[in-house]
């Protein structure tokens, strides 16, 4: 939207337009209110992000000239959706030098409020439904907590007051298609259904064949029902995701819109199956076995799903609470198939662990790494020789606190051999002071500088020399493990897995770089699809080594695939912070990249040796290791010539790592 008034200074993408006031009485009467609600926000936004909340409060007033405290709140809320990851540009948003944040706040001044639009909503709520049912809003003030979606009862509709610019451009054609929505549960739906065994991944897959075979029925009962869905199916798409909630997506526009097409096979199945049902799509159980066959192949396929971060695709949808009888209500079935602890039950287990030895010293403790956050990476693509932008998702975990995994001895319990690095050298020459009195070279910046102070008859800064200097070095060096199913594989000839010999040689290195005052980390990564690249954060740069980061090696268990390059890059994140010049990365693997969702073998090495280039690049030099007589060909690829090493079996490499570490940290 183009405003009449020219840009602020310093802003991008426009202005805001100042030429609307607030309606004088009411404004007057609900301004107390209004900033009350707009401060609720900010204090939420202050305790995720103090820069972004300075920025958003030093432009409080000219918000609150045009957006109400609800409407401030969804102006808040879109720039921490738009940018959960990228706290730069999430400034620029609260600083208003986003051209997005001005499309926000015009979107959100122009929008209409729940509350206004609740007469006819009801109307059409009632008059489609034939019963008495009532709309109530449902409030949203957590910034990072999943979108909500309409709740469903047999007298209530809840609907978000959270829906932004995001969602829909028109917020009435959301809570338009929500209410029909609705009305299709409640006129075709079997309602309080007992879950019984259903996991949560096939209760969210069979309801959401359920939430498209209603409005089917709908649409041919009331066909100008179909203009109301159609769209928002599609402005919600997820187009080329393979995660849970994108094949979602394109599954419920696949079964709603007979033009669409999708290249990807499972897409395709539930279309076909759904088709066939022909007269059938009227009998909840004939697509109830439907949906049991897509989730028993999503099993298949190892899609990942997380309860507590799933929100219903399609932002009118409901959250499907009417279909289902949960039980006991103090124990719902998402219990069932948690893959990440919360907080307090991750302090329990760690207590848990503590008390271990005083009950049984040789019991093993069970415990999953808490989830850090979230990363969105690119990803080479060499047949189309492009990248394709926001591609993988590494999700960063660390092990908190001591712990044992199920099957792994404690560290004391197995002897490790002892390595001795010299100490790092503390001086180099490499430093040079710039704007000297005097010195051996011209510094060019100071030079020309000086020409334009005598152009404006100012006085010259006379220091124009560049002279050598000694300086403190400091080396960087990230350990990483592919920790990936492979690794539990015991080569031939070998006592013990790949994986162990990994941990092993990562307690020698680390233990040594410690006690010479070398700065070093130590993580480990395996990947489930692009959408999930786990990446564990077991020792961190300035951090004692002590008997936690040896458990928290000792922990790791092979799982999933060997995503490298996403690993990578997320790695070369992590040495970018570091001081100093020198900083690599050395990598351990036992194979090549591989993935589940990549057919072709050459496409996740090339992506790889890109991860590589782009980290030299920037930087951050990239060596490994493969534990693999036939890895010559791939690594150098990879790494390139002379940057790797074949360890030959296992119990080499404590040996060939030691060896490269100190050629690199002596460099």
């Amino acid at each position: 939207m183009r405003s009449s008034f020219p840009p602020e200074a310093g802003h991008a993408g426009g202005a805001l337009d100042r030429s609307v006031p607030m309606p004088a009485a009411d404004a007057m009467a609900g301004e107390s209110g209004q900033r009350d609600v707009a401060g609720r926000w900010l204090a939420a936004l202050d305790d995720e992000d103090p820069a972004c909340a300075r920025a958003a409060g030093a432009r409080l007033e000219t918000l609150l000239a045009r957006l109400s405290g609800d409407a401030f709140g969804r102006w808040v809320l879109t720039g921490m959706r738009l940018y959960p990851n990228e706290p730069a540009r999430r400034e620029q948003y609260f600083r208003l030098e986003d051209a997005r944040a001005i499309a926000a706040f015009h979107a959100e001044a122009g929008a209409g409020d729940l509350s206004s639009a609740m007469p006819s909503l009801t109307l059409l709520l009632e008059g489609l439904s034939g019963r008495r049912m009532h709309i109530q809003p449902r409030s949203q003030f957590a910034l990072h907590a999943a979108p909500l979606r309409p709740v469903l009862a047999s007298g209530h509709l809840l609907l978000p007051d959270d829906y932004t610019s995001l969602d829909a451009p028109d917020r009435y054609q959301l809570y338009r298609a929500a209410v029909a929505h609705a009305v299709a549960h409640l006129r075709y739906s079997p309602a309080a259904l007992p879950v019984e065994a259903l996991k949560p991944m096939s209760l969210a897959v069979v309801a959401a064949v359920e939430d498209a075979r209603v409005e089917r029925l709908l649409v041919r009962d009331c066909p100008g029902t179909r203009a109301w869905f159609v769209p928002l199916l599609e402005q919600n798409l997820q187009a080329h995701g393979l995660g849970f909630a994108a094949l979602i997506s394109r599954m419920s526009l696949a079964l709603m819109e007979p033009a669409y097409q999708d290249d990807n096979y499972w897409v395709n199945k539930a279309r076909t199956l759904f088709d066939a049902l022909g007269d059938e799509q009227g009998d909840y159980a004939a697509c109830r076995r439907v949906a049991s066959v897509l989730a028993n192949d999503l099993g298949q396929m190892r899609v990942r799903f997380h309860p507590q971060q799933y929100a219903v695709p399609a932002a009118y949808r409901d959250d499907n609470a009417y279909l289902w009888d949960y039980g006991n209500p103090e124990t719902p079935p998402q219990a069932q198939e948690l893959e990440v602890q919360s907080h307090a039950a991750f302090q329990a287990a760690q207590q848990e662990a503590c008390h271990d030895d005083k009950r049984d010293a040789q019991e093993p403790v069970a415990v999953t790494a808490v989830e850090l956050r979230r990363a969105l990476y690119p990803e080479w693509d060499y047949r189309l020789a492009r990248s394709r932008s926001d591609w993988c998702t590494v999700i960063e975990r660390s092990f908190a606190a001591p712990v044992r995994a199920v099957g792994a001895a404690p560290p004391q319990a197995r002897a490790v051999p002892v390595l001795t690095l010299a100490r790092r050298r503390h001086l180099s020459r490499d430093a040079r002071l710039r704007r000297q009195l005097e010195g051996e070279t011209l510094d060019l910046d100071a030079a020309i500088e000086l020409a334009v102070e005598r152009r404006l008859d100012l006085a010259p800064e006379p220091r124009l020399f560049i002279r050598p200097a000694s300086k403190a070095r400091v080396s960087s060096i990230l350990l990483l493990l592919d920790v990936s199913a492979s690794t539990n594989d015991v080569l031939p000839g070998a006592q013990r897995s790949v994986l162990d010999m990994e941990k092993e040689a990562a307690i020698v290195l680390a233990r040594a770089a410690s006690a010479s005052g070398h700065r070093i980390a130590v993580h480990g990564f395996s990947s489930d699809t692009r959408a999930s690249v786990n990446y564990y954060r077991l020792l961190d740069f300035g951090a004692a080594f002590d008997d936690a980061g040896e458990r928290a090696i000792w922990s790791l268990t092979g799982q999933y695939s060997t995503r490298m390059g996403a690993a990578l890059r997320h790695a070369g994140n992590c040495l970018r912070g570091e001081p100093g010049d020198h900083r690599a990365v050395i990598v351990i693997t036992d194979g090549a990249p591989s993935d589940v969702d990549v057919f072709d073998h050459d496409y996740l090495i090339r992506d790889a040796q890109a991860a590589v280039d782009d980290g030299w690049r920037a930087g951050v030099a990239s060596y490994g290791i493969a534990v693999d007589p036939g890895a010559a060909a791939y690594m150098r690829t990879i790494l390139g010539h002379g940057n790797f090493r074949i360890a030959s079996e296992p119990a080499a490499l404590p040996a060939q790592l030691a060896a490269l570490y100190a050629r690199l940290a002596a460099a």
